[in-house]
């Protein structure tokens, strides 16, 4: 990668009339044209907070009313959920990125206007990692409330409850924004006493061990941003205290602990225009201090400190269309204090990392003289390095974008990379986590162990790469009716995971893992992060989204809003080597700890008036842990197929026709003052997993209440807008 600074100075210097047009065009302030203008025959649309390329799937505002969130950041994980976005995706606030998306992720959801899921080719225009997806939130111009939520949980099974209450301030003015937040929970302790549950290792004093830890939290944020002419700042501070108390088995009596944490976070960021550049540029820091009293005396202090920048510009206009660069760059250093009995250890760690895109559209549908028939095909490159810890990676990707017509896109990937280790996954101070219940193959008995979790310094970078080829239709029809295709092909050499499941090959893989008392019982069993000597997956996704087609002209209230959602996953492959000269394992026939082989998962968001429901129902094909790997046997852990649903109500006590704005024209509020009530019921028919032995007999540690002590749970939330 010796080669990656030449081409990034080459990047950057780069410039010309003709790109000093292009990049004025893809930044200038956005326009407030919500509809369309005639001139000469010729219809313009322009939509205030557009991204560079239209969005694959848009959710209005009823529609994202539906969804029942509190926050934007509570909208982002439903449209996960629903949308499949495969995790974390690239934000971008009214088209453009921004230094910091927290500080606007706290607002209401009906300060959204609209939320937009970018074609996949959107990552090379934005910079994003492969395989990113890039959604596009636009904010109301101006927006004002002061909103409060109180909200009381409860098992059915009784045991234990949680109650929690937040006020939040939230504010818009075109680019000038103010959220304030503040949040209180509490948890009691659930104990195995109140549950039907018996273990061979139970002790005298085993129903005062704590399932669940009794905790409380207290935790604040502010967040602003404003505009400085041509440029934008963005502040937020957080800070956070929770204690939580518990009551571990150790041999055949009981320790408590209590474990105390605080933590204080600063994050100020600026995006503007520098030579033709649209760059952007944050600093963070964080204070952090942990303790530990119990089970173990420990106390940890991590202070964090980072600076990261990033830049777009449209370097040339090819006849289909600019060529689009993005640069970026950080540094995030760490140093942990960790005490422990007589002994203190400080670790520190650094991590530098630089990261390079080109977007080179190759065809334009409607090109000159019409002979760009094929459609509108887009190619990415992208290189990276990285520096951590001492160790270095790099990573070199390459995409193709292709929509040979509107509604149809089609999309391949590839993606290698020689990682560097996160600091987190080094330095996090070791510590036990709260007591499982695991079967041990080698006893044939279910026991409840103590989980040490925390970082591993020993870890080593991993290599991976990453095929993906994707294909996608839609919107069609009033239905508003689209699907994807997606087949990935991921293959890592020494990659990082986390212990799999406790059989017989694991353990001999890893004997330093797995802690025994001398009568040979597992006592303890260490789950921090490791290197797997290699992995190989395959799998193919499938999805389909559709909605309620609404009378034209009709209001979000006076409409009914329902939007599904259905998605199905099958794991072609999954091959893992634990360790280097060992044989490998394959996890769909249940080797080194098994896996299922499908999933699927239905969601529905539906709304009518002051009328709203939501329902979430996942599915998970059963699959077989075998004892030892090869062969099927007696002894084998059988688990059953598992399905689970959440369901929610909610009401709104008054219909809310009042309107809010602070300019000449005034707009109705989607979101009443009134009380409202929501309903919820998770994992609403109780189902636990279930399993059995290879020869048909019951497999301990698989009781109504030893995976699953709370079981379904009923949720009551009472909020209000003032």
């Amino acid at each position: 990668m010796g080669w990656l600074p030449l081409v990034a100075a080459v990047v950057m210097g780069h410039g010309g009339a003709s790109a000093e047009a292009a990049a004025g065009q893809n930044v200038r302030p956005d326009l407030d044209l919500e509809e369309p203008v005639q001139v000469e025959d010729v219809e313009v649309f322009g939509r205030r907070g557009a991204a560079l390329t239209p969005p694959e799937i848009e959710l209005d505002g009823a529609d994202i009313d539906a969804l029942g969130a509190w926050s934007i950041d509570d909208v982002l994980k439903r449209m996960d959920e629903t949308l499949a976005l495969g995790g974390q995706p690239l934000v971008l606030i009214n088209g453009r990125p921004t230094p910091n998306v927290s500080a606007y992720t706290g607002f209401p959801p009906d300060a959204l206007v609209r939320a937009e899921v970018l074609p996949p080719e959107a990552a090379g225009l934005y910079g994003a990692v492969p395989g990113q997806r890039v959604v596009n939130l636009v904010l109301q111009q101006n927006f004002s409330s002061y909103d409060g939520r109180a909200v009381g949980s409860r098992p059915t099974q009784g045991g234990t409850s949680t109650l929690s209450g937040d006020l939040r301030r939230s504010a818009i003015a075109g680019r000038n924004t103010h959220q304030l937040g503040l949040r209180l929970s509490r948890d009691t302790a659930l104990r195995a006493g109140e549950r039907d549950r018996a273990l061979a290792t139970d002790g005298p004093d085993a129903d005062l061990v704590t399932l669940r830890p009794q905790s409380e939290l207290l935790s604040a944020n502010i967040s602003l941003t404003r505009g400085l002419g041509e440029w934008s700042g963005v502040f937020s501070l957080n800070g956070q205290a929770q204690e939580s108390r518990s009551v571990a088995q150790i041999g055949v009596g009981v320790v408590e602990s209590r474990r105390r944490s605080q933590s204080l976070g600063m994050s100020g960021g600026a995006s503007g225009q520098v030579a033709g550049w649209m760059v952007q540029t944050n600093l963070n820091g964080q204070i952090a201090r942990s303790q530990e009293d119990g089970l173990q005396d420990m106390s940890s202090d991590t202070l964090s400190f980072g600076i990261t920048g990033a830049g777009q510009r449209s370097l040339i206009a090819l006849p289909s269309g600019p060529m689009t660069a993005n640069v970026s760059a950080g540094f995030q250093g760490s140093r942990a204090t960790v005490e422990r009995d007589l002994d203190r250890s400080v670790h520190s760690f650094q991590t530098n990392s630089a990261r390079g895109a080109l977007s080179i559209p190759l065809t334009k549908s409607g090109g000159p003289g019409g002979r760009d028939r094929l459609g509108d095909i887009v190619a990415t490159f992208g290189v990276g390095m990285r520096n951590s810890g001492g160790a270095s990676g790099e990573d070199v990707s390459a995409g193709l974008a292709w929509t040979p017509r509107r509604g149809i896109r089609l999309n391949g990937e590839w993606g290698a990379s020689t990682d560097s280790v996160p600091d987190i996954q080094r330095s996090e101070p070791e510590y036990y986590g709260p007591p499982i219940v695991v079967f041990d193959f080698r006893s044939g008995e279910a026991v409840e162990v103590l989980p040490i979790r925390g970082g591993n310094p020993d870890l080593t970078p991993p290599e991976s790469e990453r095929w993906s080829v994707s294909a996608s239709w839609g919107p069609f029809t009033s239905w508003g009716l689209s699907g994807n295709l997606g087949y990935v092909r991921n293959a890592h050499t020494n990659g990082i995971g986390s212990l799999p499941e406790l059989t017989e090959d694991v353990e001999m893989a890893f004997p330093d893992r797995f802690h025994r008392d001398i009568n040979g019982r597992l006592v303890s069993i260490d789950y921090r992060p490791l290197n797997l000597s290699s992995t190989f997956s395959e799998s193919l996704t499938t999805g389909a989204n559709f909605n309620l087609p609404r009378p034209a002209g009709a209001a979000g209230q006076e409409a009914t809003i329902m939007r599904v959602a259905i998605s199905h996953s099958l794991q072609l492959a999954s091959v893992t080597r634990l360790r280097a000269g060992l044989a490998e394992l394959d996890r769909l026939k249940g080797d080194g700890g098994g896996i299922s082989r499908q999933n699927a998962s239905v969601l529905i968001d539906a709304q009518r008036g002051r009328w709203g429901a939501n329902l979430s129902a996942h599915w998970q094909e059963g699959y077989r842990t075998r004892r030892l790997g090869g062969v099927d046997g007696p002894d084998d852990l059988v688990i059953a197929d598992f399905m689970t649903a959440d369901l929610r109500f909610s009401f709104q006590m008054m219909s809310g026709r009042s309107r809010s704005g602070t300019g000449a024209i005034e707009t109705p509020r989607r979101r009443s003052t009134g009380l409202q009530v929501n309903l919820e019921i998770s994992n609403l028919f109780d189902t636990r997993r279930e399993a059995r032995l290879g020869d048909g007999s019951p497999a301990q540690g698989y009781g109504r209440d030893m995976q699953d002590p709370l079981g379904r749970a009923v949720r009551l939330t009472l909020q209000r807008r003032f």
